[in-house]
């Protein structure tokens, strides 16, 4: 397999939570796109519904405390890296410098 960014997670961004249980992943900044992101800490795509609804609810609490409620969105697209599990939230409003 080649090198995957996201089963390297390495720590040179913000950290915000890393779970072991129910199952192991991390939420942290990207460090693309500066928007907290969820990762899951094995190389798949697919998960359970019940763990993406755990993911989402665990992220949308960083984002809350970040950009404000209903400020943000949950993006589950996986754009640059499709082959391995993760999330962003962004916010839905331009954030000036």
């Amino acid at each position: 397999m080649a090198k995957c960014d996201l089963c390297e997670l390495k720590e040179y961004t913000p950290w915000y939570a890393s779970f072991t249980q129910p199952f192991h992943f991390a939420i942290l900044d990207c460090d693309s796109c500066d928007t907290p992101m969820a990762v899951l800490r094995e190389h798949r795509v697919e998960l359970a519904d019940q763990e993406r609804a755990f993911i989402v609810e665990a992220l949308s609490l960083v984002a809350r405390a970040k950009y404000g409620e209903g400020e943000f969105i949950i993006d589950q697209v996986m754009r640059q890296i499709p082959d391995h599990f993760h999330m962003h939230a962004r916010p839905t409003r331009f954030r000036g410098w």
